[in-house]
């Protein structure tokens, strides 16, 4: 009963009701989908989040020591430094020894202010160890220690054993400031490039506290970002807050941490965190981040809202969008029924008007169906009036008065001068002739009767021209039975006669050539004669030339139109010729045989 309701709905209700079934299963579907995907990608989509952070802390980490590898360098780069480093200092007298050793460690200064300290803001201290004296240049923005000796450091002879490759020094205390502080440092070796000797050792300090501002904030208000080098000591901003409970747990915990891009639920002090892990390129060190769960959902939670509201939003705004949208595709709909009433009942002249979208292509459509089927009705038409005057011109034996007169005169003149003999051989072929355009009414006739008609016709032409033309005839006994259209070999005899010589030929031949190859009869006639241009040919086979003096009035135009109308476009005439050698002419029709 309810299916018998809807099918007698309008089509405005039908399209309506559609839509808004549409919209509404579409909407339960988003809402399902966006519920299970929310749930299964929130996960995905916070560890991306996270270890997106950790990348850039990482790349910005990367930055600064590879910057700091190449200023280390700067020492290779200042001949006066290398020199200095080069420089026997024992054969100078103790007194001025030590004088010119001050001196030279304050040349170095400058040169390391300008050239390392000056070039990065994370770069709180540097120092040239000269191994060639007790003294050392430096730069730093805090006090230097009295007496240092670089040689007690732990990580001192690794350094200098390193054929001058850098080091990353992990987190250690810096003695050779008064205010012992933390900080990170790039030590290198300096050799002689020539002999390969132990100069002296150039050591770049960054403190914990300018090296924790390489990385931004986190995009999560609530995070917390902890590097540690290889060791385990931990970098935090902000200084030591949390610093203690955050290493005691990472060093209970951080064997734990080591799959690479896995995000991590850890409970750390009354709160629940993510926690992504990324390992750093330098000093085997590890980006540690913890993201609070509420912290971390709370910006795709918004998300997920304000994508519901967006959905509710545009659910409403395709309810009036549908009703909208029916509207404006009945109105077209219901004026191309009228249109289409009124060209059944048959006129076919009318036409609708082109609406748009949609409906603009159908009623484009249906004006050229329309236009289509008057065109083929008129052509229909065309053709059948046509066809019956191409029948009519074959059937109608009309006899040119010139070319009459012409026989007629001749054979009177031979009377006068020949026996009686061939002036009733020309009078019996004349009176055959005339027969056979007139004894016979049908279209067709057999092979065998077309061409007794035609060496009668030849005999006329021979007499008009003097015996000027040599005929050969070529054709199979099986084909003698099989019918064809009436007159279809007269125009093609008649064309090679008439133009296919030129007027001096004396020795002209003309062969005409009937024979049956896979199913199909092919009637040729060929002469020996000037031979056609392919200009020529292409006139001939489409422009009826109605000028010719002709036996009847069907031309070779009119031949191929004739065959064509009778059997088809696949078939027609081909004209295949060589100037000043031959002409062939061929029609191609279908092999049947005359009931």
């Amino acid at each position: 009963m309810k299916s018998i309701r809807i099918k007698n709905l309008s089509i405005k209700k039908k399209i309506l009701l559609g839509y808004l079934l549409i919209i509404c299963i579409t909407l339960m579907v988003m809402f399902l989908l966006l519920g299970t995907l929310w749930k299964h990608l929130i996960k995905e989509s916070i560890s991306k989040s996270i270890y997106s952070s950790n990348y850039q802390i990482k790349k910005s980490i990367d930055n600064y020591f590879d910057s700091m590898v190449k200023l280390s360098e700067f020492p290779y780069l200042d001949s006066d430094i290398m020199e200095i480093l080069r420089k026997d200092y024992d054969g100078i007298e103790t007194e001025k020894r030590t004088v010119s050793q001050i001196n030279d460690v304050n040349a170095i200064g400058p040169k390391l202010y300008k050239h390392v300290y000056y070039m990065h803001n994370q770069i709180d201290a540097v120092w040239l160890f000269p191994a060639n004296m007790n003294y050392y240049a430096y730069r730093t923005n805090q006090s230097a220690a009295g007496a240092y000796r670089v040689e007690e450091e732990s990580w001192f002879q690794e350094v200098k054993e390193g054929n001058g490759k850098p080091f990353i020094i992990g987190v250690h205390e810096e003695k050779a400031v008064a205010m012992k502080w933390d900080v990170l440092s790039v030590a290198r070796g300096i050799l002689d490039p020539d002999t390969g000797k132990y100069l002296g050792m150039i050591v770049i300090d960054c403190s914990v506290d300018n090296f924790a501002k390489l990385w931004d904030a986190s995009e999560y208000s609530e995070s917390i970002i902890a590097v540690s080098d290889k060791n385990g000591k931990l970098i935090l901003p902000g200084g030591e807050e949390n610093k203690g409970s955050i290493t005691d747990f990472l060093e209970k915990n951080s064997e734990k941490f080591k799959e690479k891009g896995k995000l991590y639920q850890v409970y750390f002090g009354n709160q629940t965190y993510y926690l992504a892990m990324t390992k750093l390129n330098y000093m085997d060190g590890k980006i540690y981040q913890l993201v609070p769960i509420g912290d971390a959902v709370r910006n795709i939670a918004y998300t997920f809202i304000l994508a519901v509201a967006v959905m509710l939003a545009l659910g409403i705004f395709l309810v009036f969008v549908s009703i909208k949208i029916s509207n404006t595709i009945t109105q077209p709909v219901f004026r191309l029924i009228g249109t289409m009433e009124s060209v059944e009942s048959g006129n076919l002249s009318l036409q609708t008007e082109e609406f748009y979208g949609e409906m603009k292509i159908l009623s484009q459509k249906f004006n050229h169906m329309v236009k289509r089927i008057n065109a083929m009705f008129e052509e229909v038409k065309e053709k059948e009036k046509e066809k019956r005057e191409m029948e009519m011109l074959a059937l109608q034996s009309q006899i040119n008065p010139h070319f009459m007169y012409n026989p007629l005169n001749s054979i009177r003149w031979l009377s006068e001068l020949q026996g009686a003999d061939k002036v009733t051989q020309m009078i019996d072929a004349l009176v055959k002739v005339l027969n056979y355009v007139a004894e016979d009414t049908s279209e067709f006739v057999n092979v065998g009767r077309e061409v007794e008609f035609i060496r009668n016709y030849i005999k006329i032409l021979n007499f008009r021209y003097f015996e000027r033309f040599s005929f050969i005839f070529d054709i199979r006994e099986e084909t003698m039975q099989y019918e064809i259209p009436r007159f279809i070999l007269q125009p093609l005899v008649e064309n090679a006669v008439l133009h296919g010589f030129d007027n001096n030929d004396i020795c002209a031949t003309v062969k005409i050539d009937i024979h049956l190859e896979e199913k199909n009869l092919f009637l040729c006639v060929t002469d020996d004669g000037k031979g056609l241009s392919r200009e020529k040919i292409d006139e001939i086979l489409n422009i009826e030339r109605k000028s010719e003096k002709r036996l009847n009035k069907i031309g070779i135009y009119n031949v191929n139109q004739r065959i064509k109308l009778t059997y088809g476009q696949e078939y027609a005439i081909r004209i295949d010729s060589k100037e000043g050698c031959f002409t062939k002419v061929t029609v191609r029709i279908p092999a049947r045989e005359k009931s």
